[in-house]
């Protein structure tokens, strides 16, 4: 008996013991003991679990050299609580495995290809049937069953779905985080209106530029940029947690610093940056696509930024790297500390995966590489028990090539797979890294 099947029971008894909610507040025992160690627990029920659950979480705490004050960031942080839950909810289930292969705790869900504008670096080319209202039921369930915790509708554009309100309530009534990626043209008042009433988590706007030439160069539609703007702020008025999306190429470079004087004038919640990959229609883009100077200079001028910002920075896929390599501290994810070390580097096929709005899953947005479908396998099949050549060798790091192969921060990182794929059509090639080992 190997020790990982040796601890599982004894790991999977924990894990639901963590996972258990509460009958009188509905937080399960996890939400309970990291809430508390920023505020006192009112809950009568709940304050029986605290000191049982503390002892242990410590002993965890050591092992990882997590401090105290990581979780204290960590619990005021609505999207980090619902990964931890998810990650107890996959451990009950499937035992330490689940820590060594993954979880697709954060899922990209295209439900539908259909969309108002043409963007030239779109990743979602192709026209697929969508899934019924039903189907996506059905896979919501099959993902929250799995150990999922957050879903982020996407498309095309999510919004044209005469459904997308109903599904994202069904979404969150499964306890799932959910938050939409809308181009936010349509993010008119009333519309935002709805989304506040059904409590999205958060909504995340995509913008590529802060001249509206730019934006709509990009977007490939004159006038997207005052609706966008208009749509960012329709939100942030609301008070929902608004995001912001935006993919970095040659031709929206120079704005990066301009772009975020906006944001902070907007006053939005956080900012996803993407790295331009030339996947889907964005083939014909190459001459976009950012050398490793201008990557390196992307990331440092965003490190100078995010020291002192008040919205989070997420940039994509680089969680670890950047850091690991500058020999800083961390000030991308800064809530978390030592928290985002198990998440490291590229996720695909490991902490994140894509359904297209046909059903079929892939190992990630960026990657077109079919898993199998699931309106006609169950989700844990094709994860956790199909012997899958392409998660297998997606999760083992020492299959890498070229200069990612031999990299000392190749355990830490991983490059990006899909930026090796759509440049040399091998997914364990190397990425175009701006670190020199």
């Amino acid at each position: 008996m190997n020790e990982l099947t040796m601890f599982n029971p004894l790991v999977k008894t924990l894990a639901k013991w963590y996972s258990k909610k509460c009958s009188k507040c509905g937080n399960t025992c996890i939400e309970t003991i990291l809430n508390s160690f920023r505020e006192k627990t009112e809950c009568p029920d709940c304050k029986k679990q605290i000191l049982f659950g503390k002892i242990l979480l410590k002993i965890l705490m050591i092992y990882m050299k997590i401090d105290s004050s990581d979780l204290d960031d960590l619990s005021s942080d609505k999207e980090a609580v619902s990964l931890v839950n998810a990650l107890f909810r996959g451990i009950t289930k499937h035992g330490l495995k689940a820590v060594r292969i993954g979880i697709p705790i954060y899922v990209v869900f295209d439900i539908t290809d259909k969309c108002n504008l043409k963007c030239i670096h779109c990743y979602s080319s192709e026209q697929n049937e969508e899934l019924t209202t039903n189907d996506v039921y059905h896979i919501l369930n099959m993902l929250y069953e799995a150990g999922v915790g957050i879903i982020d509708f996407g498309g095309g554009e999510p919004l044209l779905r005469k459904d997308i309100l109903d599904i994202i309530s069904y979404s969150k009534n499964l306890g799932l985080y959910t938050s939409v990626s809308t181009n936010g043209t349509l993010l008119n008042d009333g519309y935002v209106k709805h989304l506040k009433a059904i409590h999205i988590d958060h909504v995340c706007i995509s913008l590529d530029g802060v001249n509206p030439e730019t934006h709509d160069y990009i977007r490939n539609k004159k006038g997207t940029y005052e609706k966008t703007i208009k749509g960012i702020k329709n939100c942030v008025k609301a008070g929902i947690n608004t995001q912001i999306s935006t993919v970095f190429m040659n031709s929206n470079f120079d704005e990066l610093v301009d772009i975020y004087n906006l944001l902070d004038l907007l006053n939005v919640d956080g900012w996803y940056i993407y790295d331009f990959v030339p996947a889907g229609r964005g083939k014909e883009l190459q001459k976009e696509a950012l050398d490793p100077k201008q990557r390196g200079e992307l990331f440092a001028r965003l490190q100078a930024l995010a020291v002192s910002s008040k919205m989070s920075f997420k940039p994509y896929p680089y969680l670890i790297t950047i850091n690991s390599a500058c020999g800083t501290d961390t000030y991308f994810y800064k809530k978390y500390g030592k928290l985002t070390e198990l998440f490291k580097g590229c996720l695909s096929a490991r902490w994140v995966c894509h359904i297209s709005s046909n059903g079929d899953l892939h190992p990630c947005h960026l990657l077109p590489h079919k898993l199998g479908n699931l309106k006609q396998e169950t989700f844990e099949d094709i994860w956790f028990n199909k012997n899958n050549p392409v998660l297998k060798e997606l999760r083992d790091r020492t299959l890498l090539k070229g200069d990612c192969g031999k990299c000392k921060y190749r355990d830490v990182c991983g490059g990006c797979r899909a930026q090796a794929f759509w440049r040399t059509s091998d997914y364990l090639e190397s990425d175009r890294c701006w670190i020199k080992n």
